[in-house]
């Protein structure tokens, strides 16, 4: 019964994300080349922050269906109605957090990059805290060779919902950004003691792009 009722959600859910996002004024700045298919399609790592997780389905639709995606998302109620809704937005789901399926999830993510898909990370989830950074895609990044691409999105006007993310909702009508910063490798001699700093990098170079409003 919950996995029906889970999987009406998703529908629902991406049904109405479908409608609200053909009233978005939505711009896309690929400064890492991503649309440009002349270029072999290598695959890169997406880091974004959780709460900007809902404008992906749609970029992804619209821009990248030749570049096959796979996205990590957590075990829980809240993941599945996730993943219901990135499979219906022609994305894969992996299933897995730090907390539960951590390892099993990064070997499945490494597997499909080397296979020449994407994958998307957001590094604060499932449970924060906010605009923090796990060092899960720096591993992934390490283990698989894929750079990471640092992703921002930002909009005019939102909802945000009362919950630890400040999960954000564009409004009908408002102006979405998003923009696909240069990928950067992780150093190959990555090791316990030189992870926090990069973890720190990373986290800079997202932040440098965030609106706190």
């Amino acid at each position: 019964m919950q996995l029906h009722s889970t999987a009406l959600l998703s529908l629902t859910i991406a049904a109405a994300l479908r409608i609200l996002a053909r009233t978005w004024r939505l711009r896309l700045h690929d400064e890492a080349g991503l649309l440009d298919r002349s270029k072999p399609g290598t695959p890169v790592i997406w880091v974004l922050w959780h709460n900007r997780i809902i404008v992906i389905p749609i970029v992804y639709e619209r821009f990248f269906r030749h570049r096959p995606g796979v996205v990590l998302i957590s075990r829980s109620r809240d993941g599945g109605i996730l993943a219901g809704c990135i499979e219906r937005f022609g994305g894969v789901p992996v299933r897995g957090s730090s907390s539960r399926g951590g390892a099993s999830a990064l070997r499945e993510l490494q597997r499909r990059i080397a296979e020449g898909w994407d994958a998307y990370i957001t590094p604060d989830g499932p449970k924060g805290p906010r605009y923090s950074v796990s060092p899960g895609a720096l591993w992934l990044g390490k283990a698989s060779g894929a750079a990471l691409m640092p992703v921002s999105i930002e909009c005019s006007s939102c909802w945000r919902l009362g919950r630890w993310d400040g999960f954000i909702i564009p409004k009908p009508f408002a102006k979405v950004e998003v923009t696909l910063r240069p990928p950067h490798q992780v150093p190959p001699g990555l090791d316990e003691d030189s992870v926090k700093g990069e973890q720190e990098r990373l986290r800079g170079l997202l932040m440098s792009h965030t609106g706190l409003h």
